[in-house]
């Protein structure tokens, strides 16, 4: 498992990144400022750890991964759980690894339901009814014929259980398969 935590702040990094390694064998990328994560394909990480405000800033490339978000909450307040789990850095080290451990198996949950053994083919028809392309469309772009995508729109209907095209567009942006910033 591949996960960023991102804030400026060195030792809370530090702390973040010896929990992860030793409870649960991960080592996280580290990224003190939000310009170099953004030049390290930030795509690549499985998860993201980061603290409101650059959630807030950045919104367009973390809002589409919302799914694979913990915010760091350094208040008492928990009004960042209703977006995403949150980690209260002032929390004792046995409930930070509750908390931590939950989110571990959110994501591995996630990633068992995401994939939904979609085939690489399904996944850019999917990625193409997502950003708004008629069948026609997928068709020509894919250089196959329409029989061929209405197969795999009923597939992707059948695995996913989504029938609308606004369901479908809702699903790939907020499970990372595009974003809101693709352009057709």
């Amino acid at each position: 498992m591949r996960i960023a935590v991102i804030t400026p702040h060195t030792l809370m990094n530090l702390g973040l990144k010896h929990l992860f390694q030793r409870y649960f064998d991960v080592t996280p990328a580290l990224y003190n400022r939000a310009d170099s994560f953004f030049d390290d394909t930030p795509e690549q990480f499985d998860a993201y750890i980061l603290q409101p405000d650059l959630l807030v800033a950045y919104s367009d490339f973390f809002l589409p991964r919302k799914s694979k978000i913990m915010l760091l909450s350094t208040h008492c307040e928990t009004a960042t759980e209703t977006f995403a789990p949150a980690l209260p850095v002032h929390e004792n080290e046995e409930a930070m690894l509750e908390r931590i451990e939950r989110f571990i198996e959110q994501l591995d949950r996630q990633s068992e339901n995401l994939n939904h053994d979609l085939s690489p083919r399904e996944t850019e028809v999917l990625k193409l009814v997502a950003k708004g392309f008629m069948n026609k469309e997928i068709a020509d772009q894919l250089n196959i014929s329409i029989n061929t995508v209405l197969s795999h729109r009923k597939n992707l209907t059948a695995k996913l259980g989504i029938k609308t095209v606004s369901g479908l567009s809702f699903y790939a942006m907020m499970n990372g398969y595009i974003s809101d910033i693709d352009n057709k």
